[in-house]
């Protein structure tokens, strides 16, 4: 990743939120709950894998346990070396699977509250990861790529937001 400063990593993370959840709030009410063509998540459950995602990095922060690591330390070496530049230029890769500790069982009743709930998600987290940025250094766990920096973490969190938004019907 190119050394983006924090302050820029978080002020492009709080853009793509905030785009993310408008498409959100666009969405149509007869098509929130209906899963897309091949079984893939319905709106409401990618709103709901959204703002699901902060929850283990708030936990983390907090001194929880955040994310389970899920690759022996060399294979989160290599995803590392092999993915995350990509996924920081914008190339998500096709089927890569969700955490399971960020995959939604149900969503949000509405467009509205789910937008309502990622924005909250992810203020929190924001103001968590900037007060524990300014004391100590950070590195919170990712299940594929190992520790992350706060900038890291949040550019990851930015693309991971753009990547779905372009998932919504409402979106197209």
């Amino acid at each position: 990743m190119s050394r983006v400063g924090f302050e820029q990593a978080s002020a492009d993370h709080r853009a793509a939120v905030e785009a993310a959840a408008r498409v959100i709030e666009a969405q149509a009410p007869a098509s929130w709950t209906a899963a897309r063509d091949g079984g893939k998540w319905s709106p409401a459950e990618i709103a709901e894998h959204l703002a699901l995602s902060y929850e283990p990095l708030l936990d983390e922060l907090s001194g929880k346990a955040g994310f389970q690591v899920r690759l022996p330390w060399w294979k989160r070496r290599l995803a590392r070396f092999a993915y995350l530049p990509k996924i920081f230029a914008g190339k998500f890769p096709k089927g890569a699977p969700a955490p399971r500790e960020s995959r939604p069982k149900t969503g949000s009743a509405t467009p509205a509250e789910a937008a309502r709930r990622l924005r909250e998600n992810a203020a929190r987290f924001e103001t968590e990861l900037t007060e524990a940025h300014r004391s100590r250094r950070v590195r919170l766990m990712h299940p594929y790529f190992g520790k992350l920096t706060a900038p890291e973490t949040f550019k990851l969190l930015a693309v991971h937001a753009t990547h779905h938004r372009a998932q919504f019907p409402a979106a197209r």
